[in-house]
């Protein structure tokens, strides 16, 4: 839920409603992922979202239009829709599902983390930039 929050605080993409919709249709299934190629995979679809994120996020609080912050960065956008294929290229049958997984901090210690595929590729496919 957490990064389905991130996602659409990113995006901007999703109305109310639309985000109360998308939640209501979850995936069928949460895959843990485990293995180091899709591990790294996963890791660099996770850092392409949260570096749009983060600037998205900065752009909307000098009261610009999401529509027009969600645009705004088109190599981070580039780049996630990159990320996105990678993983779903890689792995086809996890198109639309939850990933759980393990990576290490800043500090070492582990941290849990889940992608809702399904959110991530509904919003991007919402989201059209000239």
């Amino acid at each position: 839920m957490f990064r389905t929050i991130v996602i659409v605080a990113a995006l901007g993409a999703m109305s109310v409603a639309a985000f109360g919709a998308a939640q209501a249709s979850k995936p069928s299934s949460s895959i843990e992922v485990t293995a180091p190629k899709d591990l790294a995979a996963v890791n660099g679809l996770n850092d392409a979202l949260t570096a749009l994120s983060e600037k998205v996020t900065a752009c909307a609080k000098t009261a610009k239009k999401p529509e027009t912050c969600q645009c705004s960065y088109p190599q981070e956008l580039k780049n996630l829709r990159t990320r996105y294929a990678d993983v779903v290229r890689l792995h086809p049958d996890w198109k639309d599902q939850l990933l759980s997984y393990q990576r290490l901090d800043k500090e070492g210690r582990k941290i849990s983390g889940a992608l809702n595929l399904e959110g991530l590729r509904r919003q991007l496919d919402m989201l059209k930039c000239e």
